[in-house]
């Protein structure tokens, strides 16, 4: 640490501790004495929703979180929220239409209210729903607190949560879409459209779609467009063609579809976050799943970006078993912007995510990346540039209301080519400034980086949730520039304490 571990910052992290234990403390005894109640979150991965018969409430309410949290990263295979996402597998086969269901069958829990129920008629109909349509939407507000209390209000190179002791509107997420549906007719067209406003926008901005036609200079919040697309599905083969976020990685966009509303280095530095282009998906049976594509690279909307004139192959497979498990690999090959002006050279990137059910309530994920990029402008002179790292999180789901998450991470920027500098400055923008993020001399960062985060998500009502989290951020390694990763430039670890509150409609 190079002496930068004082008495004071001693204190400051036991008192981080302390203020965890707290929270943990409260939770813990909160979820003792409530009695049972709404469902936990919101899906955000593939599922049934239809329990077996004679199951009771408790018994439905720990498939759902087993599901959540051991089901394939959202994007792998359609999920709910995605147009076509197929039954999971081992599940129970639907009912004949003609049968109807036993009296002492238990019924689902009711799911979270959405936008698409304003649309209901007083005989219980609904035109959107019987036609495959949904819309709903996402508020998501946070206040980050780091006990290093940098003058320049910056968490580091921690970005989407990235002001300190600051309150954000992350996202006002809206969506529309129709979802396709094979399992009655042979073929179905659908699509879906997505639009938010909130400071994430900044992080979420394609070449060539919101950089120049929708933000402008807008310094924390402006509008993004993550997804737009069509898509048409023939029996066990789906077609998505249009803008649609990246399903590499654990991951996503919508921070309300991830545990943790803080996000690791993986996600955010070695991974892109949208795609456009065509990507087709085919799912044989319930143990596999098979897509490929061609896209624009890395978050670019038209020709307009570096490197947007050679298309990109994408391509991702999916194994399940029965009991839940799954391992998923995704790789993207394109040509993006080295560095060298508005030269681009070849970039390589994969991902390996595999989750596993370790008990009826512990639940066990494990990712990996690799990327590698040819000729680059990076911090050791040029050359190839590397970044890898692991990702490992354990959830423990104590009840319908409480749910508790561990991520430990390390991350390796092997030539300092990827963290740092994490947003467009505009032309002649001093060194020193940070109009949109971290200044431009906070870059070269030439070794490994770690990360701890824990804490826990409360629903405590089916619409809505919290996310406290105690997070600690170390770098090991050579900055280029002489200036640290956190706290002004001046040390290389960090202490942050944060939470989140989620509105879903």
């Amino acid at each position: 640490m190079n002496g930068d571990v004082s008495r004071k910052n001693v204190r400051r992290l036991v008192s981080a501790g302390t203020i965890w234990c707290v929270v943990g403390a409260i939770g813990f005894s909160t979820a003792l004495a409530q009695e049972d109640g709404s469902l936990f979150g919101r899906a955000r991965r593939g599922g049934s929703r239809n329990p077996a018969p004679q199951m009771s409430e408790d018994d439905y309410i720990r498939q759902i979180l087993q599901e959540e949290e051991t089901a394939p990263p959202a994007g792998k295979i359609p999920v709910e929220g995605e147009p076509g996402a197929p039954e999971p597998p081992g599940a129970a086969p639907a009912a004949p239409a003609a049968e109807e269901p036993k009296a002492e069958e238990a019924a689902a829990p009711p799911a979270p209210w959405g936008l698409t129920d304003l649309f209901d008629d007083d005989a219980g109909g609904n035109w959107f729903k019987e036609n495959q349509w949904k819309f709903g939407g996402n508020i998501d507000q946070s206040f980050t607190f780091n006990f290093q209390s940098p003058r320049d209000r910056f968490n580091g190179p921690v970005t989407w949560t990235d002001r300190s002791n600051d309150y954000q509107l992350n996202q006002l997420w809206w969506f529309a879409e129709r979802a396709t549906d094979t399992s009655k007719k042979d073929f179905d067209l659908g699509g879906r459209f997505d639009i938010f406003f909130g400071t994430n926008s900044r992080f979420d901005t394609e070449t060539g779609l919101e950089d120049n036609n929708i933000n402008g200079g807008q310094a924390f919040y402006g509008i993004a467009i993550p997804q737009f697309y069509i898509e048409a599905a023939y029996k066990k083969l789906k077609v998505k063609m249009g803008h649609f976020i990246s399903p590499v990685g654990y991951f996503t966009v919508d921070m309300t579809q991830n545990f943790f509303n803080t996000l690791p280095y993986t996600f955010q530095y070695g991974e892109p976050f949208t795609h456009t282009g065509v990507l087709a998906t085919y799912t044989p049976n319930d143990n596999w799943a098979f897509a490929a594509g061609t896209v624009r690279g890395w978050d670019n909307f038209d020709s307009s970006g570096v490197g947007t004139s050679n298309m990109a192959a994408i391509a991702s497979a999916t194994r399940t078993w029965k009991d839940k498990s799954s391992l998923y690999f995704f790789m993207i090959w394109s040509n993006e912007p080295n560095g060298f002006g508005t030269n681009v050279s070849s970039r390589y990137l994969q991902t390996i995510v595999y989750s596993k059910p370790l008990t009826e309530k512990l639940n066990y994920v494990l990712q990996s990346d690799l990327g590698v990029q040819e000729n680059t402008n990076n911090a050791v002179g040029g050359g190839t540039s590397r970044w890898y790292g692991v990702n490992q999180y354990l959830y423990y789901v104590q009840n319908d209301k409480w749910t508790w998450g561990f991520n430990f991470e390390w991350f390796r920027d092997e030539e300092g080519f990827r963290v740092g500098g994490f947003l467009p400055i505009p032309p002649a923008t001093p060194a020193n400034s940070a109009t949109r993020g971290l200044p431009t001399n906070r870059v070269g960062y030439v070794g490994n980086f770690f990360q701890w985060t824990m804490g826990p998500k409360w629903q405590f009502h089916k619409n809505m949730f919290l996310r406290p989290n105690l997070r600690f951020d170390l770098f090991n390694g050579v900055s280029t520039t002489g200036l640290k990763p956190y706290s002004d430039g001046n040390k290389n670890y960090q202490s942050i304490l944060g939470t989140d509150l989620v509105i879903l409609f």
